[in-house]
């Protein structure tokens, strides 16, 4: 890191179609372009999803723009194995600038240890496969597939976005193999939620996912990060 300089900086948040998210706290690097690397860390979340397919680097990556939004980890959305690698990743600078990570790293760990975690992340193999989040909210949509070796009732699972809406999903299952899309508005002629063979409409009445891009999360019953799929440029 010799010879670079890093500031930790707020600044506002793009300001997204649905309205301007609440701005964020980020590690911008500055002076020489061998500074990309660092914030390629704060995006490698973006690309990776937390879990085996990651790298230790990415999950820190997703740890650290989880722990921006009001300096706490969401309790128990992370694996055990995940903050473990994680933690291995933070360097002397981030423990300078972002003080609050590895401390929230240890409580989220010491939550593992007490077995307050049990149950949270018990949810489906889940895989995000495609998402659409252009057009109104009856074109728009994310598909994910059931790997797991069982058919999954998905009462209480949602998927989020980067600006945290939330898309829950009533009580449908989703058999081993199969694959559910999951589109943002109604059904013609129906004013709530239903499912309709491989389709499942959430029934909003306005989108959820930004047109330039987003990053779509797919989460259990307890809240734990199953899956993670980014489109398009997702606002920064």
């Amino acid at each position: 890191m010799t010879g670079r300089r890093y500031l930790l900086e707020v600044v506002p948040a793009h300001t997204r179609r649905r309205g301007a998210a609440n701005a964020l706290v980020i590690l911008a690097a500055v002076r020489l372009p061998a500074c990309l690397a660092f914030a390629a860390l704060i995006a490698a979340a973006a690309v990776l999803a937390p879990g085996a397919a990651a790298s230790p680097t990415a999950d820190l990556s997703a740890i650290i723009r989880d722990h921006g939004s009001d300096e706490k980890i969401t309790p128990c959305r992370f694996t055990k194995n995940q903050l473990t690698a994680a933690r291995t990743q933070i360097s002397a600078d981030i423990d300078t600038y972002a003080k609050g990570i590895r401390p929230a790293i240890n409580r989220e760990l010491k939550r593992w240890s007490d077995g307050t975690c049990k149950g949270k992340r018990d949810g489906a193999k889940l895989q995000i496969r495609k998402v659409r989040g252009t057009g109104p909210a009856g074109k728009e949509y994310v598909t994910f597939r059931n790997l797991a070796g069982k058919t999954v009732n998905l009462r209480n699972y949602a998927l989020r976005d980067s600006g945290d809406h939330l898309v829950r999903l009533r009580s449908t299952k989703l058999k081993r193999g199969a694959t559910l899309k999951v589109i943002t508005g109604c059904r013609s002629g129906h004013r709530q939620a239903v499912r309709h063979g491989a389709s499942y409409y959430a029934c909003r009445s306005v989108e959820v996912w930004d047109d330039a891009g987003d990053v779509v999360e797919l989460l259990g019953p307890g809240g734990g990060l199953l899956s993670r799929k980014q489109y398009g440029t997702p606002p920064a």
